[in-house]
């Protein structure tokens, strides 16, 4: 049986630096609470882990070892789904970004390609359903959920290696009612909104999306040192599918996409926010995401990870299975 990650880390973070476990434990939770609970277990032990020099770079790892924050991993998985490449501006330059799903025998990830070599991989249909990747000094990223992220430096090939038994462990396609759903599991609701709180930022380091604390006039991050960090927004919304209501979560991308816009400014302009209030309650949507309860204020949240507009069709359909 694989034990879960979180207790493989403390374990491997426990035996390297000679540390007792529950002494890690006690680290990790200190750490957690300085950063207000903005953080997961295994961010946390994460950063502890590198605080007592421990490393995890250039490791052979599988999928459901990976944690946010990771550098330099290397991963071997089988493509079980590729996703539209999306263009966008990059210093006023049209750029693109590829994504995709891999899955091993312990569980399933998002992988991005921002490296047009890779990118073009996918195009040229070198990498394809159930094509087997060999990725290299890739890094893992993600706030609402782990992605592993490859640049220029990571290396991305086709695997001779055969994996016949995957395990799919972000199945958001499990429709439920909101009512239905239970601590950290994953499903699809389809819910509309009924409120939209004003959006709000977070700094993160540029080079592992951990929070940026500002301290002295600077930013700076407990892994990465001084940084120039990047500005990150969330949105806070309520969904009501008629068994009960709840918080969905929107983190930077998915805030963008319910906006539909390329700039995270425009999302925390108070006039612009006011407009595209009017425009989005009431309508009903598709979200795929993570129920957490969120210990600060003794309620359960969406964390929402994809969704989109039903349209009317939709909707037909979803009443007549």
């Amino acid at each position: 049986m694989i034990k879960a990650s979180y207790e493989q880390i403390v374990e491997k973070i426990a035996k390297i630096s000679g540390q007792s476990i529950d002494e890690i434990k006690r680290k990790i939770e200190a750490r957690k609470a300085k950063l207000s609970g903005l953080i997961s277990n295994e961010g946390a032990a994460q950063i502890v882990a590198a605080e007592l020099g421990v490393s995890f770079e250039q490791q052979d790892l599988q999928i459901n070892d990976l944690l946010q924050g990771m550098k330099k991993i290397n991963v071997i998985g089988k493509v079980t789904d590729i996703f539209e490449i999306r263009k966008f501006k990059r210093n006023g330059l049209e750029a693109e970004v590829s994504s995709l799903e891999m899955a091993d025998s312990t569980g399933s990830i998002r992988v991005v390609l921002w490296d047009t070599k890779h990118i073009e991989l996918v195009k040229n249909g070198t990498i394809k359903q159930d094509s087997v990747l060999d990725i290299k000094k890739a890094d893992v990223r993600g706030t609402s959920s782990k992605e592993i992220h490859l640049s220029s430096l990571s290396e991305l090939a086709l695997s001779d290696k055969t994996i016949d038994k995957i395990v799919k462990t972000q199945d958001s396609k499990t429709k439920k009612k909101i009512s239905e759903m239970q601590k950290n599991e994953t499903a699809r609701i389809n819910a509309t909104l009924v409120q939209l709180f004003r959006p709000s930022f977070f700094m993160t380091c540029p080079e592992c999306n951990m929070k940026a604390n500002f301290d002295n006039e600077k930013y700076s991050c407990i892994k990465h040192g001084a940084v120039i960090p990047q500005k990150r927004v969330i949105v806070n919304a309520i969904a009501d599918d008629g068994s009960e209501n709840i918080r969905a979560i929107f983190f930077h991308e998915n805030a963008l996409k319910l906006f539909n816009v390329e700039d995270s400014e425009k999302v925390l302009d108070p006039i612009f926010t006011l407009e595209k209030k009017q425009e989005i309650l009431g309508k009903e949507y598709s979200f795929s995401g993570r129920l957490k309860k969120n210990i600060f204020f003794d309620r359960n949240e969406l964390v929402v990870t994809d969704f989109f507009e039903l349209t009317p069709d939709d909707i037909i359909k979803e009443l007549s299975k």
